[in-house]
């Protein structure tokens, strides 16, 4: 079957996706927005080094037409269109994609720009590969994403994270796997402290099965934590988990403390977790999650 390059008109942003990132797509739009307008144009430009660039390249097929999601103003963009014979870069910001259009590659004649998400491009718009450049989607809405992109990706999807230490790279390439796909992931090091993580994932011949969505988040037990929090609570948290082999726990609390809790439990993750552990806020909660051993 024929493959259909990418036709479609920038658009609107979609209404009907309420928790793709999840988070409320307005709030998560409102963020982004927000961020646009206090970073400006040097969004993510910290985050992206010459070594990096190369692995990106290194991963897309030559000449390839790639879908960019999460483009925010083009740190990444810049740097491939060259490169490539067609980007689409794609964001749900009008803040990042209005500085994405002023800069000075705007007017290339290989570069299209779009504001929505992914999942609201029509099945039948395909592209060689897509880029997930340094997305705000986290847990199980990040694994959601890829059979979304798979189903419009010819045959590959590659996944660009910072190296913030929430390992939320080796957690998506465990679940990429686990859905059938053929994932591999590896960090990318440049001069100085500049580190970056790539997952790379290869969609030819992956067909959905009933049983693709990772269930970490069914599977998670809930645990309420009063507020203010008892001294100690968040070591307490991190140690109990590593004990009793959960998959995943969900942690309560008062608003008012799910901030300081969260700090709190990032830094017994880290101390205790034995880089097998990540936190994460999400909706009303604090997930730790188990994450498999980096050798």
């Amino acid at each position: 079957m024929a493959k259909q390059r990418h036709t479609t008109q920038p658009r609107e942003r979609a209404g009907d996706r309420s928790r793709v990132l999840g988070v409320p797509l307005d709030t998560a739009i409102a963020n982004r927005d927000r961020l646009a307008r206090q970073v400006g144009r040097d969004f993510a430009r910290e985050l992206v080094f010459p070594e990096l660039v190369a692995a990106i390249l290194e991963e897309l097929p030559v000449g390839a037409c790639v879908l960019e999601v999460g483009a925010a103003t083009g740190a990444i963009t810049r740097e491939i269109i060259g490169h490539l014979s067609m980007v689409t870069a794609i964001d749900i910001s009008d803040g990042m994609l209005q500085l994405l259009l002023s800069s000075d590659f705007a007017k290339a004649a290989n570069l299209r720009v779009m504001q929505g998400v992914a999942e609201d491009l029509p099945l039948e718009v395909t592209f060689d590969a897509a880029l997930v450049t340094f997305t705000p989607r986290r847990g199980h809405t990040l694994a959601a994403l890829l059979p979304e992109l798979a189903m419009r990706v010819a045959r590959r999807i590659v996944l660009v994270f910072p190296d913030d230490r929430t390992m939320d790279w080796a957690y998506l390439a465990r679940t990429a796997s686990a859905q059938g796909f053929d994932a591999r992931a590896r960090m990318v090091h440049g001069s100085g402290e500049h580190r970056g993580a790539l997952v790379t994932v290869d969609v030819e011949g992956w067909m959905p099965t009933p049983t693709q969505e990772d269930d970490w988040a069914v599977d998670a037990r809930e645990v309420e934590v009063p507020y203010p929090a008892p001294r100690g609570t968040a070591a307490r948290l991190v140690r109990y988990f590593m004990t009793v082999g959960d998959r995943a726990i969900l942690v309560k609390t008062d608003p008012q403390g799910i901030q300081r809790l969260y700090g709190n439990l990032r830094t017994a993750a880290h101390r205790l977790g034995l880089g097998e552990v990540t936190v994460r806020i999400q909706n009303d909660g604090i997930q730790i999650i188990r994450l498999p051993r980096v050798t």
